[in-house]
Parts: C-alpha cells; sequence; structure tokens
C-alpha cells in the first residue's frame, strides 16, 4: 500500500475571499484522503470542525502540480462532479489548492505517484480489453 507523506494546502479564494480553506492532503493506498476546516479570513476564526474526506483514485481524472514563484498549485480534477461535493470550492469538477514553497517536493510527488497508478491502472484495463 502507497502512502504519501501529508501535504499541507490551503484555499483562501472561497466566498471571495472571505473564508480560507486549510487541510493536509495524503495519498492512502488506492484513495485520497483530505481533511480540512474553513475558516473565517478576516478574524480567522474557526467555523467549522474538521472534515475528513477519502476520494477513490478511481474517481480522479488526474492530479495536475503547477510551480509557482512563492509556492505552487495541486490541482485535482475528477470524472464526476459528484466526487467534490463534500469539498469546498469554486468549479464543480476541479479543486485548486495552493501550496507553500517548502512543500513544493511533496506537492510534485504526490502528483506523480497518482498519475503513474492512474496511468497503470488504465494500462491494466486496456489489456483485459484486448484479451
Amino acid at each position: 500500500m502507497l502512502t504519501s507523506r501529508p501535504l499541507p494546502f490551503y484555499d483562501d479564494e472561497l466566498n471571495s475571499g472571505f473564508m480560507k480553506l486549510e487541510g493536509i492532503l495524503r495519498l492512502e493506498g488506492d484513495h485520497i484522503n483530505i481533511e480540512f476546516q474553513r475558516k473565517d479570513s478576516i478574524m480567522e476564526v474557526i467555523k467549522s470542525g474538521v472534515k475528513s474526506l477519502n476520494i477513490p483514485l478511481t474517481d480522479l481524472e488526474m492530479i495536475e502540480y503547477k510551480k509557482k514563484l512563492g509556492g505552487g498549485r495541486v490541482i485535482l480534477y475528477a470524472k464526476r462532479a459528484v466526487t467534490f461535493e463534500d469539498f469546498p470550492g469554486g468549479e464543480l469538477t476541479t479543486r485548486t489548492l495552493k501550496i507553500s514553497r517548502k512543500h513544493r517536493d511533496i506537492a510534485a510527488s504526490l502528483a506523480s505517484n497518482v498519475n503513474l497508478i492512474l496511468s497503470e491502472k488504465k494500462l491494466r484495463e486496456l489489456d483485459e480489453g484486448t484479451e
């Protein structure tokens, strides 16, 4: 079972910047585990308790890592809209998570590992389909 190091993330653009999402994302075997909480951006008062989601890798199309000057972005792409129904964010089938500069290596490794697993799964499905 493949497990990654925890990747801290944040999104400070919820509700037009009035809410902030902070959390940890990790690869645990055949799913992504996301723990997060929402905060008021102005007062930094915790508005929600910590929530936990397990998203099966089969529900993801891919994970993209984009390196930025001050940090980076991890973008999760879902196959279906219901995948992210309990995970706050702006778009229906994608979630963009901001990563601090010191966690860029973890983000790149996580995206690479997940995409490798998804590619191997697709190859197995193709092999089974041709037999």
